[in-house]
């Protein structure tokens, strides 16, 4: 017979044991605050799509939720940080387009999103809308086509970034309507904003545009939807104004380092679907231009392998070189 020392050594044995570990992990995700890096400044698209879904995801989780800004290379310095972190789901990054262009730009680059992360979910879908400065006198995207070929690199274009998914979009532009415009890069949309309205550039895609038109502080002269975008009724889609085939959807949404377990990334994704589907969250992601996304990892895997084959077919064919 089996003494009492033999047996609880025996059931010692089989609660640590390999198989049992990822589900007791499970059930006890999260245990402490989960971090959320946003490789971007303060104030941009991924910043305010992340901040949005972070308090019902707090409730969600029964845990505190951290959002923190680590800007950089086009996203790439916070993803670094985040792909090198223990993949328990206690560190998460809220990726967004460009990481897809940096993929794109350079294979072999340190952070690739489908090699070295876990998608979670998309926190919010956009498009980029092409926006014109209103001291720039430009009215209408005819009317930028016009002056464009009339004095080719007179208008400056703004981008978050050399390779950024701002720039391949605006390079994406200058082939399709055949015009030459003039890039002047940025850190993020948030820091263009100001030049843009102040007419220090002409034009920019962004993709929180609605309430700059709203406020009269730029004019929405076209947009990368399929269609009319829900809440930009008077802009129209480049697709019908004369640029075929063109349209790139903007998202971001988090991601968890590879190898961090499906329980947790299902969990996570729970807490952020939930959180993406209150009230207050649509209303807010409504007004900032935004449809909220899924929540959910399968989209936006689907999403990042789409913009990868685009991105990558735009600088073959722009013949685009970056050091």
């Amino acid at each position: 017979m089996l003494n009492r020392r033999t047996v609880l050594a025996h059931g010692a044995a089989l609660l640590s044991a390999p198989w049992l570990a990822p589900a007791a992990y499970a059930q006890s995700f999260p245990s402490k605050t989960v971090r959320i890096i946003v490789p971007f400044p303060p104030g941009g698209p991924a910043d305010t799509a992340v901040r949005i879904a972070q308090p019902a995801m707090e409730k969600a989780l029964g845990q505190s939720v951290v959002v923190e800004n680590v800007p950089g290379a086009a996203g790439g310095i916070g993803a670094q940080r985040v792909k090198q972190s223990e993949p328990d789901g206690y560190l998460l990054l809220q990726a967004a387009s460009p990481h897809t262009t940096n993929a794109a730009v350079k294979p072999d680059a340190n952070v690739n999103l489908l090699r070295d992360f876990e998608p979670i979910g998309q926190t919010g879908n956009s498009i980029y809308t092409l926006c014109a400065a209103k001291p720039s006198g430009l009215a209408n995207f005819a009317d930028m086509v016009a002056r464009a070929k009339a004095k080719p690199g007179e208008l400056k274009i703004g981008t978050v970034g050399p390779g950024s998914a701002h720039h391949l979009v605006a390079e994406m532009l200058k082939s399709a309507a055949g015009v030459e415009l003039t890039a002047v890069h940025y850190r993020g949309e948030a820091p263009a904003i100001p030049d843009l309205v102040a007419g220090r550039i002409d034009l920019m895609f962004l993709t929180t545009a609605k309430p700059l038109i709203d406020d009269g502080q730029v004019i929405g002269i076209g947009h990368t939807g399929d269609g009319p975008w829900f809440n930009l009724p008077n802009v129209k889609p480049l697709t019908e104004l004369g640029l075929k085939g063109f349209v790139v959807p903007g998202w971001n949404g988090l991601m968890a380092p590879k190898g961090t377990p499906p329980a947790t990334i299902a969990k996570l994704s729970g807490a952020l679907a939930a959180a993406l589907k209150t009230d207050a969250a649509v209303k807010s992601f409504n007004n900032m231009g935004f449809k909220p996304g899924s929540g959910t990892p399968g989209p936006m895997k689907a999403q990042i392998e789409s913009d990868m084959r685009l991105f990558t077919t735009v600088i073959k064919e722009r013949n685009l070189k970056f050091d």
